[in-house]
């Protein structure tokens, strides 16, 4: 946060009208004094996200996120906390000059080195002598120069030590070299793993390079693809190919295209399709899966023309589904995968493909009935519930038509399927809807800070009435509050959300106590009520342990002496917060 000065976000924050920036990414319409619109954050039917343009913060009354204006972006987006300030200043026309660079944990800081070293030898190896083929391969293909340099495309030679004398003149440890799976040890030596092959950098989802795909180019009969093996800096299930190159194209078009390789991803990318992902493979991990929630847009389902690509289709699919990520399919006919059908068929047929992409529930439906028997009852019967349990997770809308389609076309009673549809949906919203309760001290307590957020005027009545709360991080963030408004004479919520970007201890906490924006107006009485609750509480535990510590005594006079002690402490308590 030091490349953008506190002072500059305040500004940035204070010119910024939250209701503006956030109808630029979801519909919000007024109600009373605040604007309410669907919450971006949760699967959302009903609009539950509150806008307040006089407190600049929004609130979602069900899954509780709320913060200001760059909070909102930094979620929606899914960026740094100050790539969010760059956005919104970039929309309301206040200069900044920031430019967001990869982060590099210490820990791994050589390992992300020598793979950036190994990366710039084998794009220099491509304009060599020694690449021309490789190059003239990669024409062939259409894979342009611009191209070429934008995935940083390069080229392993055929001797068998050229990587290996290169980074070993660099003083790189043997091991470690092995460990990243750029050189494969023997003894005290080591010969390169990757020989012979075009080579494409991989990269996590900060830009950084983390791996290599070698693909043959000269005909050879050996394996297609040899990938990176994984390492502590690559985990073939935490990134999506081309996801860094790709995110603002994503975000441009509202919606992702997933392929299975990565030459399908560049063939795209260099046809003009960019917003782009691959997944290197037919499976897709939980961490995958959570890269495209964050996202925010229909993810199209585009995988290879075979059994296996079905089924990935089938399993991916019921998985993005599953977490409330909007999914449609295209399933390419006459070519194997998309890198073919764009040679074979031509972009603008490509390109038309995407155009009619299937809803997936559609596809699914389609693949079941081609799957099952429907004139026979048991499979039809089969094939209705597995619909059934399809419509649970879907709108109204959708429930509807679905169901009025079934029972069209299979002469089935329409009020049978809905009590079988709604039976299910509200079992498992009554699921859903079991919350963890939070015991009286804690909501009184984070009512208390949230005040204190809020208005200066509340420090000063909590630390004559209060002036102490039970755990060490609360009063860690009460020491934070006194300090800000030493520092700036004046708090409010909105900025000192921004505030505690800085501090790893507080900046959770501060979130979830900004999820608390009440619609009703601070008021000073209610928070006198709050202070007295958390007194009386307080008060409460006090005794208890003087109860304890009597007990563990064997000494009836320490006993007796202990007792006036802390009666007289309490009396002394009780009395001064009397006045609440």
């Amino acid at each position: 946060m030091e490349l953008i000065s506190e002072s500059k976000i305040n500004e940035i924050r204070n010119s910024a009208d939250i209701v503006t920036i956030i109808s630029s990414y979801i519909d919000l319409k007024a109600q009373g004094k605040n604007f309410f619109g669907i919450c971006p954050f949760h699967d959302d039917h009903t609009p539950s996200m509150s806008v307040s343009r006089e407190r600049q913060l929004y609130k979602c009354f069900v899954c509780n996120k709320g913060g200001n204006v760059f909070k909102f972006v930094q979620d929606y987006e899914n960026v740094s906390f100050p790539e969010a300030v760059k956005k919104v200043a970039d929309k309301i026309g206040i200069p900044l000059d920031y430019s967001p660079t990869p982060t590099v944990s210490s820990k791994f800081k050589e390992d992300y080195e020598i793979m950036e070293y190994a990366s710039k030898i084998f794009q220099n190896n491509l304009n060599s002598k020694d690449g021309l083929k490789a190059k003239e391969y990669l024409k062939e293909r259409s894979i342009t120069e611009d191209i070429i340099k934008e995935f940083q495309i390069g080229v392993s030679l055929s001797e068998r030590k050229y990587l290996y004398n290169a980074l070993r003149k660099k003083n790189y440890d043997l091991n470690k070299l092995d460990d990243l799976g750029l050189i494969n040890k023997n003894g005290l030596e080591g010969y390169d793993r990757f020989t012979d092959r075009i080579m494409i950098p991989l990269t996590n989802l900060e830009g950084k390079v983390v791996g290599f795909t070698g693909r043959i180019y000269n005909g050879e009969d050996k394996a297609k693809y040899i990938n990176t093996k994984e390492t502590n800096i690559y985990k073939k299930g935490n990134i999506l190919f081309n996801y860094y190159n790709a995110k603002n194209y994503i975000r441009e078009e509202k919606m992702a295209i997933l392929v299975e390789g990565n030459m399908d991803a560049i063939r795209m990318y260099s046809s003009g399709i960019k917003n782009v992902l691959a997944l290197m493979g037919t499976t897709m991990t939980k961490e995958q899966v959570e890269i495209l929630k964050k996202l925010r847009v229909p993810i199209i389902l585009m995988l290879d023309n075979d059994n296996a690509g079905e089924m990935a289709t089938l399993s991916i699919g019921d998985e993005l589904v599953k977490n409330n990520v909007p999914t449609k399919v295209v399933r390419l006919e006459g070519a194997k995968d998309p890198d073919e059908y764009i040679v074979k068929m031509g972009i603008t047929k490509f390109q038309d493909t995407i155009k009619h992409s299937l809803n997936y529930l559609d596809y699914k439906m389609t693949y079941l009935k081609n799957n099952h028997n429907l004139n026979n009852t048991e499979e039809l019967v089969i094939y209705v519930k597995q619909v059934l349990e399809m419509l649970k997770d879907e709108d109204n809308l959708t429930k509807e038509i679905t169901l009025q389609k079934l029972a069209n076309d299979y002469g089935l009673d329409l009020d049978i399927l809905r009590k079988e549809v709604t039976f299910e949906a509200e079992k498992e919203k009554k699921v859903m809807l079991v919350k963890p309760k939070r015991d009286k001290y804690e909501v009184c307590a984070n009512n208390i800070l949230y005040y204190l957020m809020s208005d200066k005027k509340y420090m000063k009545i909590f630390n004559k009435r209060l002036g102490y709360l039970k755990t060490k991080e609360e009063r860690y963030l009460v020491e934070e509050i006194e300090y800000y408004i030493k520092c700036h004479d004046n708090i409010n919520l909105a900025d000192f959300i921004s505030y505690a970007e800085n501090d790893d201890k507080i900046r959770e906490m501060v979130n979830n106590i900004s999820g608390l924006i009440m619609e009703n107006e601070l008021s000073e009485e209610v928070f006198l009520e709050y202070i007295k609750a958390v007194n009386n509480i307080l008060s409460k535990d006090n005794i208890a342990k003087i109860k304890e510590k009597i007990q563990s005594s064997n000494d009836i006079n320490e006993q007796l002496d202990s007792i006036n002690k802390q009666i007289l402490m309490a009396k002394k308590r009780i009395e001064a917060k009397k006045e609440v």
